[in-house]
């Protein structure tokens, strides 16, 4: 490469900041004023109701701090019994379940939560030594 066309590399490589942040200003700006454009460029700048925002929330969240375990699954089962209080997610390492499920216990919304993850456990088939994957 010749030295102009290095040189002229180097001075396209270097970005002001300042109008960077214009730009996203701008881009800002015009979203707002045009949501129905920007939904159909992009769903999510539509504007979403409370469950697909929550629901949204919930996949980013899993996908991001949920970490598979290998638990005995007759163990993992039985332990549904105390589930409210969140002992199940003690056994299997999701220590911030747990917690969750037993700072709310009172309420009653932990037990059935515990149904919902003895229903999903339950129909899992165990390997050779008895583990399944939670």
């Amino acid at each position: 490469m010749s030295k102009k066309k290095k040189n002229s590399l180097k001075q396209e490589e270097k970005i002001n900041a300042a109008d960077v942040i214009a730009t996203y200003d701008e881009l800002d700006r015009l979203r707002e004023e045009h949501p129905d454009i920007a939904a159909e460029v992009n769903p999510r700048y539509g504007k979403k109701n409370i469950v697909e925002r929550l629901t949204g929330f919930y996949l980013s969240m899993r996908e991001r701090f949920h970490i598979e375990t290998r638990v005995k699954r007759k163990t993992y089962l039985w332990l549904h019994l105390l589930g409210g209080f969140g002992i199940h997610h003690f056994y299997s390492r999701h220590w911030i379940k747990g917690i969750i499920y037993l700072a709310i216990c009172w309420t009653g919304i932990s037990y059935g939560m515990t149904f919902i993850d003895w229903l999903a456990a339950f129909p899992k088939q165990a390997d050779e030594n008895g583990y399944i994957v939670v």
